[in-house]
């Protein structure tokens, strides 16, 4: 199950999922090519104590980085962000570090009482983003300067997502709702990493997991089945200016499945790499949108079991752990148009990668 999913299972996951966001919608900041590419997995992800691992592309020369629950490797290749729960492990303490690519000696940069989940890193590979939760499930939405740890807070109040621009300016994207209550609004807006000149961009109360491509801002948006089922989710993507919002999905799904949320978006913001959630669902799905029409499609026709960690810059290749709920999981790519996978490694989940 994906840590940013519906606004219903966020709140029932509360602070924990939050800081085991998907390594897939992470991945979604990557904006440039870089000359040194990495893979970074977690290892042991379902036990107390998880891992990094960072290898080549194809899963080869695959070494330890650190403890860690959740990671990602920063667009120019040179840094690997981790974050890591300090024991105690109920006491919710969280640590922010760096690490470099080619090893060395870890970097702290933040430190936390409660949880953090990652979120990205700037194209020029100089910010992270990072959410913080606390005991109310509610905290900042944080943007940290990785060579000297400034860190800066651009929101207050329950983060649904959030993303870079996908070009040098800094500026975010991110989901806000003020309360975790069911019935609280969950709007996007856009800010500087300097926190101002913040900006909304939607008013309908039920948008959130916004990815910021090339073309516009993707994201999800929610609508009440009148019972007692999840809402059902559709794609949508808006300027980001504000215009132009457009529903890019129509889909219907069963009762126990929410539908569509982003994870990423490839270079030229033709292809949409999206998860299908549900209870005990997760599920690669992609989305082109380079034609006149945008049919959703199951990467491999595979209900559950294919979660979505990262999209090529080209939007050729897809990164997934390959997993069930309790079983072992391996991290694999599949080709864009679907068809027979590459196992990376046989021990690793919640993948990210700067290809």
């Amino acid at each position: 199950m994906k840590p940013f999913g519906t606004p219903a299972k966020r709140i029932a996951l509360c602070a924990m999922a939050a800081a085991l966001a998907s390594a897939g919608l992470l991945a979604a900041s990557l904006a440039q090519a870089s000359s040194a590419a990495h893979l970074t997995f977690i290892a042991n992800s379902r036990t107390l104590s998880p891992s990094v691992e960072i290898a080549d592309l194809n899963g080869g020369n695959a070494r330890l980085v650190g403890p860690g629950m959740s990671a990602m490797v920063a667009p120019s290749g040179s840094a690997v962000a981790v974050i890591r729960l300090l024991p105690p492990q109920d006491n919710a303490t969280s640590e922010l570090l760096t690490y470099p690519a080619r090893g060395g000696v870890a970097r702290r940069l933040y430190h936390y009482d409660g949880f953090l989940a990652l979120l990205g890193w700037s194209a020029d590979s100089k910010l992270l983003l990072a959410a913080a939760s606390d005991n109310a499930n509610a905290g900042p939405l944080l943007v940290i300067n990785a060579a000297s740890g400034s860190v800066r807070t651009i929101a207050r109040g329950v983060i649904m997502g959030a993303s870079f621009a996908p070009n040098a300016s800094d500026n975010v994207v991110y989901a806000l709702a003020d309360s975790l209550l069911g019935s609280a609004p969950i709007n996007l807006f856009i800010g500087s990493a300097r926190g101002s000149s913040r900006r909304r961009l939607t008013s309908d109360g039920h948008s959130f997991d916004p990815v910021w491509g090339a073309r516009s801002i993707v994201f999800a948006r929610s609508r009440s089945r009148g019972s007692q089922d999840e809402p059902i989710n559709q794609l949508w993507s808006i300027a980001p200016s504000g215009h132009d919002a457009t529903q890019l999905t129509h889909m219907s799904v069963g009762p126990l499945v929410a539908g569509l949320v982003p994870v990423a978006v490839s270079a030229s913001g033709e292809h949409v790499l999206a998860d299908f959630e549900g209870t005990d669902t997760s599920a690669a799905w992609t989305v082109n949108l380079s034609g006149a029409s945008t049919v959703p499609r199951a990467l491999n026709g595979v209900a559950d079991g294919d979660i979505p960690d990262g999209l090529s810059r080209d939007g050729g290749t897809v990164l997934i752990t390959k997993g069930f709920e309790g079983a072992p999981t391996s991290v694999e790519t599949v080709p864009w148009a679907g068809g027979k996978p590459t196992v990376l490694s046989t021990h690793g989940a919640n993948a990210s990668w700067n290809r």
